[in-house]
């Protein structure tokens, strides 16, 4: 089946702003429920910023009205690291590995909250990068910025491979030390956590550094740097979606060789030859440019 309808950006785009607002809404429902137990709304000791003090107010009118409103916030909380919505575990295949390594024990509950992220990898392949990542939408902004100045960015270049690299380091680490890393590194799980600390008001300068020296050097020296060779997650996901089952085809019989899809490929590559590789994230912006629709979505 092939799939070329130009509308899957639109959908894209839909999908990351959606993501992102429910981070702010399970963080903000998380400090709605930090001052209900507190009881800060009966000594009207809520939020001093006037948008969220506004904002928590319409919550606390809403949930105060349910039977069991403890029900509803044990059933929506946490963040892209690991999360229940409606009551169903779900968390990043990373985290699970990562704990299993620093506990040397497999925790059940959290082996089943990675079905649904796992079974859409093995489908779709890295699209929790190309769709749902925060990081990923930041730094493709930024890399847009940088291109609208003229700044020139080195080209893709075997060091994709450091991601592997510091995904096993990583789990050597957890697992010698008990300590984990990824997520003072790992983009979805650190923006949460700096979206963590604005809402509730907690320091955030060190994460903030982290982030700012990432976009640096995107912006001045090479281009989706993180995401191409230095992100744990997304060689996770590659190395798991390796067999997915929707891919990037080509039909040579309309391609023209124009090279427009490796320009505009976020990972660098060059999608006539390299879009059912392991680096591909199936974003679908080859798909989008290829003037003679050589270059389409096919599923199994």
């Amino acid at each position: 089946m092939k799939i070329t309808n130009p509308l899957i950006q639109v959908f894209r785009r839909l999908t990351q702003v959606s993501v992102i607002l429910l981070v702010f809404g399970l963080i903000v429902l998380s400090l709605y429920g930090h001052y209900r137990e507190s009881y800060a709304f009966d000594n009207l000791t809520i939020h001093t910023n006037p948008l969220m003090q506004w904002i928590l107010s319409n919550i606390d009118s809403i949930v105060s009205k349910l039977d069991d409103p403890e029900i509803l916030l044990d059933n929506f909380k946490g963040n892209l690291w690991s999360m229940r919505l409606f009551g169903l575990g779900i968390s990043d295949p990373l985290a699970f590995l990562e704990t299993m390594f620093s506990s040397k024990k497999i925790y059940l509950p959290l082996l089943l909250s990675i079905l649904i992220p796992l079974i859409v990898t093995l489908i779709k392949g890295r699209v929790f990068c190309s769709w749902i990542c925060p990081g990923y939408v930041l730094f493709e902004l930024n890399g847009k910025l940088s291109r609208f100045f003229g700044f020139k960015h080195a080209a893709h270049s075997p060091l994709y491979k450091n991601k592997y690299i510091i995904l096993i380091i990583g789990l050597i680490f957890a697992f010698i030390t008990s300590i984990p890393l990824f997520p003072m590194i790992y983009p979805p799980a650190l923006l949460s956590r700096l979206a963590h600390a604005w809402i509730f008001g907690t320091p955030l300068k060190s994460m903030m550094i982290f982030i700012l020296i990432i976009l640096s050097i995107e912006f001045f020296v090479y281009n989706r740097w993180w995401c191409r060779t230095m992100c744990p997650g997304g060689a996770l996901y590659g190395l798991l979606g390796k067999k997915r089952l929707l891919k990037v085809k080509l039909d040579k019989s309309l391609c023209t060789e124009c090279g427009i899809c490796k320009k505009v490929c976020e990972q660098g590559l060059y999608p006539v030859t390299e879009s059912e590789g392991i680096e591909c994230d199936n974003c679908g912006v080859c798909i989008k440019h290829c003037q003679t629709k050589a270059l389409f979505f096919e599923l199994f």
